[in-house]
């Protein structure tokens, strides 16, 4: 699923680790929605996998640097009881 370009993403030759953006990914099992964040830009996208092109963009108030955290919680999921973050 094509997602707009990141700013300060890794080039290459460089590190991937030192002064670059990342992307962070969430996604729920009980549902068909990933979240994808675009670090340093304050974005976070929501996708219906199902249905790739009716993307929704959520601007956020923060950059999210380094791609920031993500946690998508379903009803029913169990993801509550994940103690690895996965």
């Amino acid at each position: 699923i094509p997602l707009p370009a990141m700013a300060g993403a890794p080039r290459r030759g460089g590190t991937p680790w030192d002064g670059v953006q990342r992307r962070a990914i969430a996604a729920s099992p009980a549902r068909h929605l990933v979240a994808v964040s675009r670090g340093g830009h304050g974005t976070v996208h929501l996708v219906d996998v199902r249905e790739p092109e009716r993307r929704v963009d959520l601007a956020l108030d923060t950059p999210l640097d380094e791609g920031g955290r993500l946690f998508l919680v379903a009803a029913g999921d169990g993801a509550h009881l994940d103690r690895r973050g996965r």
